[in-house]
């Protein structure tokens, strides 16, 4: 008879924020008037003859439910306790218990919870103007609540709801002229500049229309509802609409299933997906804009949860999540797109210009783990008369510190002083004999360094420095932590167990930059990927700044990012970049992204192209992907090529590939690989045009950088940012301009020899057979391997030098 060993019930578990584990509750959060199932396991398998629950209620209700044996995984069953749907705010205290086959029993800890039950702020009650804006008091039901509108431009409507009525002022003067059109025990109308607001009182119903015209812009025409919980404190905040079929959603940060996301259900969520993105991303944003001409920011770094016409094909609606203070406050934009980009960006911060060196092409590779395999890999570069402007180097350190080069020779500093360079001897032997020489080497020939890093603390076999370097942040507090005041350990298999660096603690920003300090300052690096970021799976860990991770999750990658990129150009004179796979909304200040890891097949190609175009229709122009995918098996021929041509026309054009453990043969992705491992030897030579032709387009691309930076545009625009009245530009997502002068229309189908391409309004040149049409028209455009199809607006001052289509 197998004695029954363990009982474990943990109603979160590691905070997945997608799945759940088999000892977790769910919902992790119960919600009034809906069943709650308690999820455990018993070890070992086939120990356990019943397992059931025991639970009583504040009201004096109680019951004892059994488990149901739901399978079996990893050695251990698995059993669901199903309890009775509760009272709205109905408290409920439980254990889980297991009866073992030889008489033993094991019983949990007693856990508890508040049934969470969704509360409307019920009639506007009354209405007040204020200088620059309105107040509105809500009441009648169960919870009192409050909205202010200010009118802070033509363009923009700032707004924010309270639980509990009178606790949001507007300033007493100031914002947006307005006058009174209107005003009535019903509502009243209000007539700005550009604009014209309505307010229902009785049923509530917001309306913004275009002043002239009357054309409804954005519309709501229902309160929110708060989810109250333990102690009726305001959990989330939800908001609906209503959704004519004109209405459709852009935005939202790096997105790779779509452009026009109506008919999904997304959240703001820094996550790692590794490949198969789908509706996940690394760089969220609360950021939305609609073809009829509003643009919705909202104001929180919490998870955020949008129904976009999902559920209800006629309704969406947007749930947040809420802190100590009960208030979500957004800003309602209008415009064009291109105006909403300018006026989102002025909130959200306008995009910072990277050094001018980021434009030319990047090499990269997993497997490049010596300094010999990265001569050799330069010597390839000149040997085929390829240029190169940026080499990027991810196995170059220990694996341990992150900031000592693998196989150099030290004595361990033991209570966290920051090496120098004179610290460290590079044996002859070693990987990396002579970082300082290959560094100089590189610079002379005008080729910038980028090292990779990432923000944790792993755990892994004894490593003297890494050891000492563990020990000392975890005494002076230099790790986010839990709420018991132990250090916060990282639930995600990347890091698993490891630590997290935490940026807010003053001290314990400098002591880890510093010790990356001669990296900057004695060998000359130019600076750093950025990796990783997305290592929070909690809601109660805590920052030393006060932060608690339901805002950090979000805010992390920024706050780690941010410290890097003020670092390293601090160190090098304004000129050094940060290159980072994760980011929340404000991550344009650090310049540049990509956009993570994809595997080699033609279906991610096409999900990195909308990622790029979403990412800059959220803030963030400057970004790239890896050519060909990133992960597995090494693409084809003409994935690689087609890849290569869309990425000759992104703002960032880098090749790179995953680790291998450098077998053979090899995995990684540069041309003379590709061409040897597929058997296509003009794969060098089609690159090397497309390298050259990024090279001659320096100038354009650097102009109209400077212009992404300036307007808050990306550089990568979809059509419907230049042609907003033509319906056709919104609905195509496998086109977009590069630059405000060049339309772009990467092949993306696999065995295809031609293009179908649109033309919106304007006068445009073929740039490859110097043909001239007139849009809007389609047109059939031949697309052989060398060639991806390009075309010159003429109807603009600006653009590149027409001589550089045809310098060979």
């Amino acid at each position: 008879m197998t004695e029954l060993q363990s009982l474990e019930h943990a109603p979160f578990g590691q905070m997945h924020p997608y799945l759940q584990e088999a000892q977790e509750r769910t919902p992790r959060q119960p919600l009034a008037g809906q069943a709650t199932t308690l999820g455990a396991v018993t070890r070992p398998a086939g120990s356990a003859r019943r397992v059931f629950g025991r639970w009583t209620a504040a009201s004096g209700a109680a019951g004892q439910p059994e488990g149901v044996l739901a399978g079996q995984q990893d050695g251990q069953d698995c059993w669901k306790v199903d309890l009775p749907p509760f009272a709205a705010l109905e408290r409920v205290s439980y254990t889980v218990v297991a009866a073992g086959q030889g008489g033993q029993e094991l019983q949990t800890e007693a856990f508890s919870f508040t049934a969470a039950a969704w509360v409307p702020a019920g009639e506007a009650l009354s209405v007040q103007l204020e200088a620059g804006g309105i107040s509105l008091a809500f009441g009648g039901g169960q919870l009192a609540a409050s909205l202010a509108l200010q009118f802070m431009s033509p363009d923009r409507i700032h707004a924010a709801w309270q639980a509990g009525a009178g606790q949001v002022e507007l300033p007493a003067k100031g914002g947006e002229p307005y006058r009174v059109v209107r005003q009535d025990e019903q509502g009243l109308l209000l007539a700005a500049q550009t604009l014209e607001v309505g307010l229902n009182l009785r049923p509530f119903r917001l309306v913004v229309r275009r002043a002239g015209d009357g054309r409804v812009l954005f519309e709501q025409d229902a309160p929110p509802e708060w989810l109250l919980g333990e102690d009726r404190r305001p959990l989330l905040l939800r908001q609906s609409f209503p959704c004519p079929p004109d209405e459709g959603f852009y935005g939202f940060g790096e997105r790779y299933n779509a452009l026009n996301q109506r008919g999904s259900r997304i959240d703001v969520r820094v996550y790692e997906q590794y490949k198969n993105q789908g509706l996940k991303t690394y760089i969220p944003a609360p950021y939305c804009f609609s073809p009829r001409g509003w643009g919705l920011y909202l104001n929180t770094a919490r998870r955020v949860d949008y129904d976009l016409a999902a559920a209800q094909a006629e309704r969406w609606s947007c749930t947040a999540e809420l802190g100590p203070g009960a208030a979500l406050e957004y800003d309602l934009l209008f415009g064009s797109p291109a105006e909403l980009a300018g006026a989102f960006t002025r909130i959200s911060g306008r995009p910072k210009l990277p050094p001018a060196w980021i434009f030319g092409p990047w090499m990269s590779a997993n497997e490049w783990n010596s300094q010999a395999e990265v001569a050799r890999q330069l010597e390839l570069t000149r040997r085929h008369d390829i240029p190169v402007s940026v080499l990027v180097i991810e196995a170059w350190s220990d694996e341990a510190t992150f900031y000592i080069w693998n196989d150099a020779r030290y004595t361990p500093h033991p209570e966290g002083q920051p090496f120098h360079l004179s610290d460290f001897t590079f044996p002859s032997e070693g990987k990396w004999p002579d970082p300082k020489g290959m560094i100089e080497s590189l610079h002379a020939q005008d080729i910038r360094l980028v090292l990779w890093q990432i923000p944790a603390l792993k755990q892994m076999e004894p490593h003297p420095q890494h050891d000492f370097d563990t020990a000392h942040a975890l005494r002076q507090g230099y790790c986010v932590r839990s709420p018991d005041g132990s250090a916060y350990r990282i639930c995600p298999f990347w890091f698993h167990d490891g630590y997290l660096w935490d940026p807010t603690h003053p001290a314990g920003r400098e002591w880890w930059l510093e010790q990356r300090a001669y990296l900057l300052d004695e060998l000359g690096v130019d600076g750093f990927k950025t990796d990783g970021g997305e290592h929070l799976w909690s809601d109660d860990a805590v920052f030393t700044s006060g932060l608690r991770a339901d805002e950090g999750i979000n805010l992390y990658p920024n706050l780690y990012v941010g410290a890097y990129h003020q670092f390293a150009n601090r160190k090098r004179n304004g000129e050094a970049v940060t290159f980072s796979r994760a980011g929340f909304l404000g991550a344009q200040a650090f310049p540049c992204h990509w956009a993570g890891d994809q595997s080699s097949s033609w279906s991610e190609c096409q999900a990195q192209l909308r990622a790029g175009l979403n990412a800059g229709l959220s803030g963030m122009p400057f970004w790239g992907f890896d050519i060909g995918g990133f992960a597995g098996e090494i693409p084809g021929a003409e994935l690689y090529l087609r890849s290569a041509a869309m990425a000759a026309f992104s703002p960032i054009m880098q090749y790179h590939s995953d680790y291998f453990d450098h077998r053979t043969p090899s995995h990684d992705r540069s041309p003379w690989n590709m061409a040897e491992r597929t058997g296509h030897p003009e794969v060098i030579d089609i690159y090397r045009k497309l390298a050259r032709l990024r090279q001659r387009m320096r100038p354009y691309i650097e102009a109209e950088a400077a212009h992404a930076a300036a307007s808050g545009e990306p550089l990568m625009r979809p059509l419907l940012l230049d042609w907003p009245d033509d319906p056709q530009a919104w609905q195509i997502e496998d086109q977009y301009c590069f630059g405000r002068a060049l339309l772009v229309a990467p092949v993306l189908e696999e065995g295809t020899s031609q293009r179908r391409v649109y033309l919106p309004a304007g006068e445009w040149l073929d740039v490859w057979s110097g043909e001239r049409r007139s849009g809007p028209a389609w047109v059939e455009c031949p697309a052989p391997w060398e060639s991806i199809p390009v075309f010159q607006r003429l109807d603009l001052t600006t653009g590149p030098a027409l001589e550089i289509w045809n310098e060979e």
